[in-house]
C-alpha cells in the first residue's frame, strides 16, 4: 500500500453506513445477478466470473474510466475482440518492453488524472446537493453554546 500510496481505512463491522463505496458495489453485483440468475440463485458461482468481467469492462460515470482502464492501463480484450479483431486504437505488435511498459505506464498517468478530475467533480456535486438543508451557523467569541457532555458511568464501556 506504501508503493501505491494507499491509506488502509478501518470501518465498524455491520454498520453499513461507514462503508458506503462496498454497499453501493453490492447494489449493483446484486441487481447484475438478479437479471442473470435463477430466483433459485444457486448457480450464483458459476455466472459471476462472467458478470464482474463485465462490471470491471464498464464505464463508471464517476471516473469515466471502466476498473479495467484504471487498473491494468487498458482495456481487457474478450474472445468477441479476438475473432473480430482487435479495435483499431490497441494495437497487438510492440516495439519491445521497454516501450509497452512506457505506453502502459502514460496511459495509467493520464486516466488517473482524468479519474481524480471526474471525481472531484462528483464529490463536489454531491456536496452542494447535502449542502442545501444544512444552515450555515456563525458564533462570536462570548456566544451562549450547548456542550454535550454524555454521563459516564463506571464500569461500563462509553461506546
Amino acid at each position: 500500500m506504501a508503493l501505491y500510496g494507499l491509506d488502509k481505512l478501518r470501518t465498524t463491522a455491520y454498520k453499513l453506513s461507514t462503508n458506503g463505496v462496498v454497499e453501493r458495489f453490492h447494489r449493483a453485483l446484486n441487481s447484475m445477478l438478479g437479471k442473470v440468475v435463477s430466483d433459485s440463485q444457486r448457480d450464483w458461482d458459476e455466472v459471476l466470473p462472467q458478470v464482474m468481467a463485465a462490471y470491471r469492462g464498464t464505464k463508471h460515470d464517476a471516473t469515466g474510466y471502466s476498473p479495467n482502464m484504471l487498473f491494468l492501463g487498458r482495456e481487457v480484450s474478450t474472445a468477441l475482440d479476438l475473432i473480430m479483431e482487435l479495435p483499431p486504437n490497441q494495437s497487438s505488435v510492440n516495439d519491445g518492453y521497454d516501450d509497452f511498459v512506457q505506453r502502459v505506464k502514460q496511459h495509467a498517468t493520464e486516466a488517473h488524472k482524468i479519474a481524480r478530475e471526474h471525481l472531484k467533480k462528483c464529490a463536489e456535486r454531491r456536496k452542494s446537493g447535502y449542502n442545501i438543508r444544512v444552515r450555515q451557523q456563525e458564533f462570536q467569541v462570548g456566544d451562549w453554546v450547548w456542550y454535550y457532555y454524555p454521563r459516564r458511568y463506571r464500569f461500563r464501556s462509553p461506546k
